[in-house]
């Protein structure tokens, strides 16, 4: 026998999460993507501004996490690995504490108190003490280059040094270059020049304030994901002896506290009303109220009693409970939900990606432009405009020609320092950070909003794409239906008992968790019929099931798989499925199983049609049940494709998207994951299989068809979001670049002093992160508003 030739296994890439810090523009986030791509072995990358996470994939082989941290290092920022696995004790972006805020503002506060302190003076008409005192603004304004500002000049001057400028390097160029001209010209006053060591504070003073209110506010953006995090108790109440407790004596049983943290499966905890329940496990003693609003966006209290499951970070309202562990720490469904909404959040959308590809560049391209500004108006603008030279400069300037304080308001001057103004002006009113901003903050929000409703979704990507849906495929059975089916009838085919024809199927049927196998065992059991057992079972998803049972041979499933010959099916409800059972020879008896729509149902798909949507249902049930449950919900005979196999669901969606229509796919089943993951949007139930959980990129916790509905117009919402910070920080940009560079001086007198150039791109920031922050205001009017959800 000829030797076998191994193949070689392709080894699958390993991910891991970096805390970087000092990331402050989307230059930032550009400047370590292009680090990271250099190191050998790395394939796959993603920084995010907000969260301050850099995800890398990368071959284990060839790199490690030192040689990245190492490479992040050599821009000037800190990285470290995250290690903890667990999503609940991991720490997000968090705020500076109050009393740092308070410091930061009021270093901010005073800065820029005291740097127009000499303007006021100005403009009152009436000199302020100690305003008329050169060496004063000298001295403040290096104590603030090199306390308040040290951090900032010196990220600058890393990231310049490394090759990869950023939002400090600008900052760094345009306070440098105004300091050091003002200290030029108070060491050498023959020469003439002008100084304005006021602008470099107030610069400083916008910047720093403008960097405590946005971090304030991208704080807020996270605030979901926070409530997510806050809903696992750190401690809990364990039983010490629960082997050698009757059950009916466990409410009574000693409990010491423990920490949630060394819980382990199988542990016993209790729950006392307004506690949160630590671990998700089941019910072995009492019974009560829980409050789930946080996990699954149900807002009515959810009964609870002995058998049933509950969940991690649900609330205990009414009365005692003793839960069996099942599921603790990082396996807990809580654990999952964070897990999915921080990967959200870490997962770019593609218009992230038009975002990302100007920032890279756009420091360079803001320095270029300073420089030209510069040597423009130093040489060829100066003598082209003339007029310019005997205007005020525009905003305030110290003049000293004396060491005295003079205004330059009522003063013509020189060329060089026209030039060096607005060269200042251009580096400071850049703002790369509004372009940085857009994307992240307006998903932060967007899939925060959606976990508070039992949305889950897996990536801004997703989101993204749903917000352009316009084509929703629904699967039948357990989506637009209950999915609780009850047997109306049976009908012998052959000579035997209808009670026979029934254990046989519930057989064959037994440990299946189908909806249409959940309503024959049911059926056996409700009858009292004796349980029997099948052996060689086989099941054929979205069939049926074949096995022996009492030495018969049988199949049990749908008309066109069961039936042996071209025998016409039995007649019954046009609304109910059949079900054939046959051996070898013959058909020997048909089940007909009713299920009833989802009381929701209707007016979804009435309300996604209202709104421009096609609606469309993909089922593998037979085509007259199909119908009935379309004109049920006011939907056309050519919106029903049925009699489909799962295989022929993935090719339904890929044909429809194939005509140029993004599909969304909504199912439950094992049947449904290819046409899930086939779809541009898959979107799965709570109650569905766990492959349809996986193959889907947005699922609905609430089982619930109207989240569809919410998450549609959440999604779009959070698109249009972005586009309007997309727009406005572009705009904002191609406005003022021009408007500091001086385009606007020689007709309409109009340009911008390096202190107002900063307050702008302060307030450019602010702006993008506080129209993101508007859509939870929005979005919890529409659902206020709304008739569905």
């Amino acid at each position: 026998m000829p030797a076998t030739i191994a193949q070689p296994v392709e080894a699958s890439p390993t991910s891991i999460l970096l805390e970087v810090e000092g990331m402050k523009c989307a230059g930032c986030v550009a400047a370590v993507e292009r680090r990271l791509q250099q190191v050998d072995g790395v394939e796959a990358i993603s920084v995010n501004l907000i969260t301050r996470l850099a995800k890398v994939d990368y071959d284990a082989a060839i790199a490690d996490p030192e040689a990245l941290t190492t490479a992040i290092a050599g821009l000037g920022f800190k990285a470290q690995l995250r290690q903890d696995d667990n999503p609940l004790t991991l720490p997000v972006a968090e705020i500076p504490p109050l009393q740092q805020q308070r410091l930061q503002l009021a270093i901010a506060a005073f800065l820029l108190v005291v740097s127009s302190w000499g303007h006021l003076g100005h403009w009152l008409d009436y000199p302020l003490p100690g305003a008329d005192q050169l060496w004063f603004h000298a001295l403040l304004a290096t104590w603030a280059l090199l306390g308040p500002g040290r951090a900032i000049l010196q990220a600058g001057w890393q990231g310049l040094r490394c090759g990869a400028p950023n939002m400090n390097s600008l900052v760094m160029l345009g306070t440098g270059s105004a300091y050091l001209a003002s200290l030029t010209a108070l060491i050498w006053p023959q020469l003439g020049w002008v100084c304005f060591f006021d602008e470099p504070v107030m610069l400083l003073g916008f910047i720093l304030l403008g960097r405590t209110l946005e971090e304030q506010a991208r704080f807020r953006s996270q605030a979901a994901l926070q409530k997510l995090l806050a809903l696992q108790p750190e401690t809990t109440q364990l039983l010490t002896a629960p082997s050698s407790i009757a059950p009916d004596d466990l409410l009574e049983a000693p409990a010491q506290t423990w920490p949630v943290a060394q819980l382990r499966s199988g542990d016993y905890v209790q729950v006392l009303p307004g506690d949160r329940i630590p671990v998700d496990g089941c019910v072995v003693a009492g019974q009560s109220s829980l409050d789930t609003a946080m996990l699954t966006g149900e807002s009515l209290p959810q009964a609870c009693q002995i058998s049933d499951r509950v969940c991690a970070g649900t609330l205990n309202l009414s009365h005692r409970l003793i839960i069996r562990a099942e599921q603790t720490g990082g396996q807990t469904r809580l654990a999952a939900i964070v897990r999915c909404v921080a990967e959200a959040q870490q997962r770019k959308a593609p218009v992230q990606r038009f975002a990302d590809a100007i920032a890279g560049r756009f420091v360079y391209g803001v320095c270029a432009i300073a420089a030209l500004t510069f040597g423009f108006w130093w040489t060829l603008g100066s003598r082209w405009w003339p007029q310019v030279l005997q205007q005020p400069l525009p905003g305030l300037l110290i003049h000293a020609p004396h060491h005295g304080m003079e205004m330059a308001h009522s003063h013509s001057h020189s060329p060089l320092l026209l030039a060096l103004t607005l060269a200042i002006s251009v580096l400071v009113v850049a703002c790369p950070c509004a372009l940085g901003l857009a994307t992240p903050t307006a998903i932060l929000v967007a899939t925060g909003l959606a976990a508070e409703q039992g949305i889950l979704v897996r990536g801004g990507d997703v989101l993204e794409q749903l917000a352009r849906i316009k084509h929703f495929v629904f699967d039948k059975t357990g989506t637009l239906t209950q999915g609780q089916f009850e047997l109306i009838e049976i009908r012998p085919l052959a000579d035997v008992e209808p009670n026979r024809l029934l254990q046989w199927a519930a057989a064959l049927e037994a440990d299946s968790r189908h909806p249409l196998a959940i309503a024959l065992q049911a059926a056996a059991r409700s009858a009292n019929l004796p349980a029997l057992t099948a052996s060689d079972r086989q099941q054929v998803p979205g069939l049926g099931v074949s096995g022996i049972c009492e030495g018969r041979s049988l199949r049990l499933g749908s008309p066109a798989w069961v039936q042996l010959t071209a025998e016409k099916l039995p007649t019954g409800s046009t609304a109910a499925t059949p079900i054939l059972l046959a051996d070898d020879q013959q058909l020997l008896g048909c089940f007909w199983l009713q299920d009833q729509p989802r009381p929701e149902a209707a007016e979804v798909v009435q309300a996604l049609r209202s709104r421009g949507a096609t609606v469309q249902i993909l089922s593998g049930d037979r085509q007259t049940t199909t119908a009935a449950l379309a004109q049920q919900l006011g939907l056309e005979a050519n919106s029903v494709v049925a009699e489909v196999l799962p295989e022929a669901k993935a090719e339904a969606i890929a044909t429809l998207q194939a005509d140029g229509d993004a599909v969304a796919m909504v199912g439950d089943g094992i049947n449904d994951a290819p046409a899930l993951a086939t779809a541009a949007v898959g979107i799965s139930l709570a109650a569905g299989s766990d492959i349809a959980q996986d193959s889907a990129g947005l699922l609905l916790s609430r089982d619930r068809l109207d989240s569809v509905l919410v998450a549609w117009e959440l999604s779009q919402m959070g698109l249009r979001t972005i586009r309007q910070n997309l727009t406005w920080a572009l705009g904002y940009n191609l406005v003022m670049l021009p408007l500091a560079a001086g385009a606007f001086l020689p007709t309409y007198g109009l340009a911008l002093t390096p202190a107002i150039a900063g307050a702008c791109m302060a307030v450019s920031s602010l702006a993008v992160v506080s129209n993101s922050l508007l859509l939870r205001y929005w979005f919890r009017r529409m659902v206020n508003t709304s008739t569905i959800a």
